[in-house]
């Protein structure tokens, strides 16, 4: 695995522990925002998939 897919994992992860506590107050609103923005950053970051991968063609 990845670095930048273990730091997309624990984002997202963390992104839903918060969502589960932060109730009707919106507690945690500030902190679930600003990890959406890196899970942004790191989505515009990341080459598409299928265009990543050049292959010799065989011919």
């Amino acid at each position: 695995m990845k670095r930048i897919d273990v730091v997309e994992l624990y984002v997202k992860k963390r992104i839903e522990k918060l969502e589960e506590t932060q109730g009707e107050y919106k507690v945690n609103a500030k902190e679930i925002t600003e990890l959406k923005d890196v899970l942004d950053v790191i989505n515009q970051t990341q080459p598409n998939v299928k265009y990543a991968s050049v292959g010799k063609i065989n011919g």
